[in-house]
């Protein structure tokens, strides 16, 4: 099974590793992050986690997050990766407009992304990260301050606020969509970061 293998291959890599990089100092953030980790079954971060302590041990706060598309969430998933020992999700909502999320190519609604939330809440989480972007295709600014007043709502411990970039290799980059003009982003920008030192 690739999991299992890459299970194996992940902890020859971290033994050979921790005496010279890590030199005794104990963890104290783990991310796992890119792509959709949250698709890793809850067993497989649970031997992720046990291999890491045993090889290079844990600060008492240590944090643990595990990056979610709300579009994969499931209740149970959520509850087995708190007993696994993440402490700290962080979740990819990027809009709460169906439009822009289509334009993205998320696979979540705006709704999905409430109930995510919610399901997160329910499993135990108390620390709980946010994904927001603006500067979307066609976004306006009261859109872009309708997401973020919807994520104030959810009342999020941190909340990640950044602005779509066009990166290569990408479909944005071969087929580049509308974006907002200069003066709009800026405009953004400035009642954003009005609206977040108020909240």
């Amino acid at each position: 099974m690739p999991e299992n293998r890459y299970l194996q291959c992940l902890q020859e890599d971290l033994e050979a590793d921790a005496l010279v990089a890590v030199q005794g100092r104990k963890l104290q953030s783990i991310f796992f992050g890119g792509g959709t980790p949250s698709l890793f079954s809850a067993q497989a971060i649970g031997k992720i986690l046990h291999m890491a302590e045993s090889v290079l041990g844990f600060d008492s706060n240590v944090e643990i997050t595990l990056e979610a598309n709300p579009g994969t969430a499931e209740q149970k998933r959520f509850i087995d990766y708190r007993h696994a020992g993440v402490n700290r999700l962080s979740m990819g909502v990027q809009s709460f407009h169906e439009h822009s999320l289509k334009s993205l190519g998320r696979i979540h609604s705006a709704t999905e992304a409430e109930q995510a939330f919610s399901m997160a809440r329910k499993a135990g989480f108390e620390n709980i990260n946010l994904d927001l972007m603006h500067g979307l295709p066609e976004q306006t600014k009261s859109m872009a301050m309708t997401d973020l007043q919807k994520a104030f709502e959810l009342e999020p411990e941190h909340l990640s606020w950044y602005q779509l970039t066009i990166e290569q290799n990408t479909e944005f980059f071969r087929r580049p969509p509308t974006l907002p003009q200069d003066e709009v982003l800026w405009g953004i920008q400035e009642q954003g970061i009005r609206h977040l030192e108020a909240a």
